[in-house]
């Protein structure tokens, strides 16, 4: 793992808000857009010796989840960019990643042909359907309702 080069600046009422979620939770889902995010993660993981009631080894541990309609300011490659590093810095948690497409089907496409393996998607428009089909096709996990989940874009950290 890549030493951590961000200082977490500690908020007592997220770390409750953040307690409180875990024990409500069966399988955390943490917002993200920053690497710092990443290595909260994972430094939350290794000191806390969590392992979010995982049923076996190949099972996930947490999901994350792009912000809401981040397809259109990110962008599909730059999130799939974003989560190759974050799995280095993650080596032996199984995650799972969510790409948030909001309404966006033309975007949502993109991501699918580009390899994204879970699509949020937020829309019962007419391309819904043709959506459903091309993701069934690529076994492409394709999500209507957002999953509940913690957002870490509150989380202050600074440079080291």
């Amino acid at each position: 793992m890549t030493e951590n080069p961000y200082i977490f600046v500690q908020k007592k009422t997220f770390t409750t808000a953040l307690n409180h979620y875990l024990i409500q939770t069966e399988l955390p889902c943490f917002v993200v857009n920053h690497l710092a995010h990443i290595y909260f993660i994972a430094e939350f993981i290794k000191k806390t010796s969590i392992n979010p009631r995982n049923t076996s080894e190949n099972s996930p541990s947490f999901s994350i989840i792009s912000p809401p309609n981040a397809v259109t300011y990110l962008g599909v490659r730059w999130w799939l960019a974003f989560i190759n590093t974050a799995s280095t810095i993650l080596p032996r948690k199984n995650f799972v990643n969510i790409l948030d497409c909001y309404d966006h089907a033309g975007l949502a496409m993109a991501a699918i042909r580009e390899g994204q393996k879970y699509i949020l998607f937020e829309s019962e428009s007419p391309h819904s359907s043709l959506l459903k089909n091309r993701a069934e096709q690529t076994n492409t996990i394709f999500i209507t309702n957002k999953p509940s989940s913690f957002n870490l874009l509150t989380l202050s950290f600074k440079k080291k």
